[in-house]
């Protein structure tokens, strides 16, 4: 049984946490598949009508309500919540649109999700608590640069690199070092800032992004460094302050000679819920 192989239990166990997830209804017989032959094999899915997940996105544009089943599909046209209220009422404005854009939905949200796409929503606190508690499902909070952690980690492509440096350009410029698989414990969290290395008054784009390259080769002498991944609030972002185009940070390292393959990581709004909706549910069924 493959399922007994990759987590190592037993065939018994595994027979036995399938048949409970059907029973509860998380797991149904995947119609689409033909059974094998000889001994009896049921091909089983995610049920995507089991229940739905909810994902606020923040960004300095407003907020942003998606929407998808446990199947990972949306389940309905994202909804813009506007920035023109107080964050504190927030949760109110999710509730209410949840509450009127589906009857069915209430009966079947299993968890909501807060993504910070950016800085501008940092200063506000206790979102997730609130959200849990006017919707009374789990609430999860992460940022954008773990979302495009978990997708560079799983991307079953040729981008996919164990080792490798994640680069976050915005008003604060962070880097993050994943090694064998999983990202390293820096000094302050996940995440090292050094937009303060960047930062001279005055300064053209070409000559930060020039010491941005010389930064980066830095550490790319002290870890295995296989590929390095430049994100950014769209196609132009903040580097240091200074707008730059993420095709030309990506360009001007590839071609320095000093570093690996550099690749832009797409961090659309939409494209980053739906990563954090899998992470989301994950978690749901680990808990259940």
């Amino acid at each position: 049984m493959e399922i007994a192989q990759v987590s190592g239990l037993s065939p018994a166990t595994v027979t036995r946490n399938i048949a409970y997830l059907m029973t509860v209804g998380v797991l149904v017989e995947d119609t689409t598949r033909v059974r094998t032959e000889g001994r009896s094999r049921i091909p089983v899915t995610i049920n995507a009508s089991y229940g739905r997940i909810a994902i606020v996105s923040l960004a300095y544009r407003g907020a942003t309500l998606y929407q998808y089943d446990m199947a990972l599909e949306p389940c309905a046209e994202p909804i813009p919540l506007g920035g023109d209220y107080a964050p504190a009422d927030l949760p109110r404005a999710v509730e209410a649109h949840l509450s009127c854009a589906d009857g069915e939905f209430e009966k079947t949200l299993r968890a909501v999700g807060i993504l910070h796409c950016d800085e501008s929503w940092d200063a506000v606190h206790g979102l997730s608590d609130a959200l849990s508690r006017r919707l009374g499902v789990p609430a999860y909070e992460q940022r954008a640069e773990d979302c495009a952690e978990y997708k560079i980690l799983h991307d079953e492509s040729e981008e996919a690199s164990a080792n490798h440096l994640l680069v976050s350009l915005g008003s604060e410029v962070l880097v993050g070092i994943a090694q064998g698989g999983k990202r390293l414990p820096l000094r302050n969290g996940s995440y090292a800032e050094i937009s303060r290395l960047l930062a001279n008054s005055g300064e053209l784009e070409g000559a930060i992004v020039d010491r941005l390259v010389d930064i980066l080769s830095i550490l790319t002498s002290l870890f295995t460094v296989d590929a390095i991944f430049m994100m950014g609030s769209g196609e132009e972002a903040l580097l240091a302050g200074v707008p730059v185009d993420l095709g030309n940070v990506a360009q001007a390292g590839n071609t320095s000679g000093e570093l690996p393959r550099v690749v832009v990581v797409s961090q659309t709004s939409r494209e980053m819920s739906r990563i954090m909706t899998a992470q989301v549910r994950s978690s749901l069924l680990r808990v259940g």
